[in-house]
């Protein structure tokens, strides 16, 4: 028996399910992931998924080659500077498991629908209608999501859109609520937010960037326009004692976010920002923002 496919369709339908799991994985492991990436991860399993319709391999080798391009998908899609493999593989591991269970309840679902005999046009015979895949789709990404919460994938993250203004220049991060920092400076009590340095770095002038970059700030210090701006913080970490630059900015705003991501109004508030590198410890966020 000859199967009649259409590549063009197929495609579509592999990106738009990639695209879906990319989301949902986003929101299980609490990554931030931009559209144009997002895009372009999931044109990747499109073609992947063509590729595999044509050539593909069979039984062990065909799911190293699917647990591999699921690792391709979230490089593209989650790689940031300072994540680590172990970071990566656990997001890969999450994307597969979200694709594996969304593909089964939808599949499911319409097993289901075809046992019941709706005198639906788009339930009869083996035709899907893109009404009936988008319907099938939603519900089975609205269970996936809620399954994946049910059974720990996801916690309830408060995060903040905090925007700045610095040197002149705006800057915008998306921090994570963190009750673990209690950073303020010593003598004006003022609370600290710590940022990523590349997320601001190019709001900084070129001493001031530099000087973080190298540690140094001496020519800094010596200088009024950056001393009077400066605040050292002394901070404890795993590996010691240390001193954390804090910038007071010329103006900032948090909008604050609940768990379920319902945002409230802009408030002035009165912190410092000092930026580090902080890695792939953050999950994607750009700061970590203490209470209060």
């Amino acid at each position: 028996m000859v199967q009649e496919v259409y590549v063009d369709l197929y495609f579509l339908v592999n990106f738009s399910m990639d695209l879906l799991c990319l989301l949902l994985t986003a929101s299980l492991v609490h990554r931030r992931i931009t559209r144009p990436r997002a895009a372009i991860a999931a044109a990747i399993g499109g073609v992947y998924a063509v590729l595999s319709l044509l050539f593909g391999a069979q039984g062990a080798v065909g799911l190293l080659c699917d647990l591999a391009a699921a690792v391709v998908l979230c490089t593209v899609a989650f790689h940031a500077r300072g994540t680590r493999l172990p970071s990566l593989l656990r997001v890969s591991a999450v994307f597969a498991l979200t694709s594996m269970i969304l593909g089964g309840i939808m599949t499911a679902l319409y097993s289901g629908l075809n046992r019941l005999n709706l005198p639906f046009e788009s339930l009869q015979g083996d035709g899907l209608s893109v009404w009936t895949f988008a319907l099938l789709t939603a519900v089975a990404g609205v269970a996936t999501l809620r399954g994946g919460r049910l059974i720990g994938l996801s916690r309830k993250t408060k995060s903040a859109t905090v925007e700045a203004t610095l040197f002149g220049r705006q800057v915008r991060l998306c921090a994570m609520v963190d009750t673990g920092n209690l950073l303020r400076d010593p003598v004006s009590g003022r609370a600290v937010i710590v940022c990523d340095y590349n997320a601001i770095s190019k709001a900084l002038p070129p001493m001031l960037a530099t000087a973080y970059r190298s540690g140094d700030f001496t020519a800094c210090l010596t200088s009024y326009e950056f001393a009077t701006r400066l605040r050292p913080v002394p901070t404890k970490t795993a590996s010691g004692e240390a001193v954390l630059f804090a910038i007071v900015p010329d103006a900032l705003t948090v909008t604050e976010v609940d768990g379920r991501s319902k945002k409230s109004a802009p408030y002035s508030a009165d912190y410092l920002l000092a930026p580090t590198s902080l890695g792939a410890a953050t999950q994607g966020f750009d700061a970590l923002i203490g209470i209060g």
